[in-house]
C-alpha cells in the first residue's frame, strides 16, 4: 500500500459526489502497483539515448522502441492513441477540444561510467531500483498511462479531456514538441512531473548552449582530445594525447612533474602520452555539485605548455576554470527568485588543429541569450575565438493562480506539506507551453549520476499523486 495512508476523513472527502471519486481513484491505481512495476522495470530497460535519426524514428531506434513500448501499452488500455511520426506520442481520455496534460520524456542521457549496477538493468535491491531513467523521467509516463486507464475504468466523465503526452527529445533540444506545436493546440494546463519534489517550478532559468572553437596554424602538443557524453552533464573524464616530439625539454620535464606529483592515468606510446583526466558528474543545471574533468585538462595542459597551449585551452584555464558563476567571463547576474546564472562545460574535441567545446548556461530573467552572447562574443573574440550560439531560449514564469490552488489541494489531501512556487535552473518542457505548464512532482534520486535509483514506495505514492492531480485538474471533486 502506499506510504501515506489515507485517514477515514479524508476518505470520506476523497469519495466525491460520483461514482468515480478521488477514493475510487486511489483504490484502482493500489491495485495495479504490481503490474505498473513490472511495465516500468521493462521501459527502463530500453537504452532510449538518442541516436541517429531514421525515417520514422527521428531520435534513434532505441528511443522509438521507448515511445512504441508506452503506446502498445496505451492501445491494450482502450485508450485514444496516437503517434506523431516518431517525434513523440500521447494518450487520450474525455472529450471536448479543450484538454489538460502531463508530459514525460522517454530520452534519457548516456549512462556514462561508475555504475555499481548495469545502467539499463533495472536492478532492484533491497526496495530501490537502480537504472538511468529511473528518476528522469520514466515514472510521469508510467503514473500518466495508469491514471488515464483507471479513470477510463472507473467510468470518470472528465470536464476537460485528458491527455498524457511521451515525448523524445526533452534531454537534447526539445525538437519533439517543435513538431508537436505543428498540428496541436496549447492546453488549458498541464505539469510535467519532472521535478525533484512536489512544489510548483512555475519558473525556470533560460538556457543556452554554446561552442567555441579555436583553429591553430603550427603544430599542436596535443593532438587530440575528447570528452564528455552530453552538453548538459559535468563530464566524468576527458582523454588527451600529448606527442613529446613537439614539445621542448622544459615542457617535457614539467609533465613529469606534475605526473608524480597527481593521480592520473597515463600511457606511453610511441613518443605519445594518452593521459586521462577525472571528474565528477553532475548535472549541468547544478555545476557546483559535480568536478569538471574538462576544467582538469585545461589547468594540467596550461601548467606544462604555457603559451604553446592552444587559444581555447588557454581560454579555459584562464576565463573559465573550475568556476560556475561565470565571473571571469563578464556574464555573471543573479535574481533573488531565480538564483545566478551558471555555467558548466559539457563536450570538448580536438585533432591538433581544431579544437570546441560545447558549454551550457542557465541563466535569470534579468538577463536574456542576446545580451550574453554580445559580453560572451566579445571576450572569446578578443581571444581568437570563434563563438557560436548552438540553442537559446529564455525563462520563464507561469501565473496560473487557479491550477496552483488545485495543486496545492492535491498535495493537502494526500497529506503532503503545501507546495510553495519556486524557480529552478533545470530546463523542463515548460518552457515550451507558453506559460500553461509547470513542472510538479518527480520520484528517484541521482539524475545524470551513476546509480540513478527510485525507491519502489516513492514510486507507488508519484504513481498515486500524478493520477490525483490530473483528476483534479480535468474537474474532478
Amino acid at each position: 500500500h502506499f506510504s501515506l495512508p489515507l485517514s477515514i476523513i479524508q476518505i470520506v472527502f476523497l469519495s466525491g459526489k460520483s461514482g468515480m471519486g478521488a477514493y475510487a481513484l486511489h483504490r484502482r491505481m493500489a491495485g495495479y502497483q504490481t503490474e505498473m512495476l513490472h511495465h516500468f522495470q521493462e521501459l527502463l530497460k530500453i537504452p532510449s539515448v538518442r541516436g541517429e535519426g531514421i525515417p520514422g524514428a527521428p531520435f534513434g531506434r532505441k528511443n522509438r522502441e521507448a515511445l512504441d513500448y508506452v503506446l502498445r501499452l496505451s492501445e491494450q488500455f482502450g485508450l485514444t492513441t496516437v503517434n506523431l511520426d516518431g517525434y513523440l506520442g500521447y494518450s487520450e481520455y474525455g472529450s471536448g477540444e479543450e484538454y489538460v496534460c502531463s508530459i514525460s520524456h522517454l530520452d534519457v542521457v548516456p549512462p556514462g561510467e561508475g555504475w555499481k549496477h548495469p545502467p539499463f538493468g533495472a536492478w532492484e535491491e533491497n526496495g530501490v531500483i537502480y537504472a538511468r531513467g529511473a528518476g528522469d523521467n520514466k515514472p510521469g509516463s508510467i503514473a500518466g498511462l495508469y491514471a488515464l486507464r483507471c479513470m477510463k475504468e472507473l467510468g470518470y466523465e472528465p470536464k476537460h479531456k485528458v491527455r498524457v503526452i511521451y515525448g523524445c527529445a526533452e534531454e537534447t533540444g526539445m525538437e519533439d514538441l517543435e513538431y508537436y506545436w505543428k498540428s496541436q493546440p496549447l492546453p488549458i494546463f498541464g505539469f510535467t512531473p519532472d521535478s525533484d519534489g512536489y512544489d510548483i517550478i512555475n519558473a525556470e532559468k533560460g538556457r543556452m548552449e554554446v561552442c567555441l572553437k579555436a583553429y591553430c596554424t603550427e603544430k599542436n602538443p596535443v593532438v587530440r582530445i575528447e570528452g564528455g557524453l552530453a552538453s548538459n552533464m559535468v563530464p566524468t573524464r576527458v582523454t588527451a594525447v600529448f606527442d613529446r616530439s613537439c614539445m621542448t625539454s622544459e615542457e617535457c620535464c614539467r609533465m613529469e612533474m606534475l605526473r608524480a606529483s597527481q593521480e592520473i592515468e597515463w600511457q606511453e606510446k610511441d613518443n605519445q602520452c594518452v593521459i586521462e583526466f577525472r571528474g565528477v558528474a553532475a548535472h549541468a543545471a547544478m555545476p557546483e555539485t559535480g568536478h569538471s574533468a574538462i576544467s582538469e585538462y585545461a589547468r594540467f595542459a596550461c601548467k606544462v605548455l604555457g603559451e604553446h597551449a592552444d587559444q581555447l585551452t588557454r581560454f579555459i584555464d584562464a576565463n573559465i576554470g573550475f568556476e560556475w558563476k561565470a565571473e571571469r567571463l563578464g556574464i555573471a547576474c543573479e535574481d533573488k527568485y531565480m538564483g545566478p546564472l551558471t555555467l558548466s562545460l559539457g563536450q570538448i574535441q580536438g585533432d591538433g588543429k581544431t579544437f570546441c567545446v560545447i558549454g551550457d548556461i542557465r541563466y535569470p530573467t534579468s538577463t536574456n541569450a542576446s545580451a550574453i552572447q554580445t559580453k560572451l562574443g566579445k571576450i572569446s573574440g578578443e581571444a581568437g575565438l570563434e563563438l557560436r550560439v548552438v540553442s537559446a531560449i529564455d525563462g520563464h514564469c507561469c501565473t496560473c493562480e487557479k491550477e496552483f490552488d488545485i495543486l496545492r489541494k492535491v498535495c493537502l489531501d494526500k497529506g503532503r506539506p503545501e507546495p510553495r512556487c519556486r524557480a529552478i535552473s533545470g530546463g523542463t518542457y515548460a518552457k515550451k507551453f507558453a506559460g500553461r505548464l509547470v513542472a510538479f512532482g518527480g520520484c528517484g534520486d541521482g539524475v545524470h549520476a551513476p546509480d540513478e535509483f527510485v525507491e519502489v514506495q516513492d514510486f507507488y505514492d508519484h504513481m498515486d499523486i500524478v493520477a490525483y492531480a490530473l483528476y483534479r485538474l480535468s474537474g474532478g471533486e
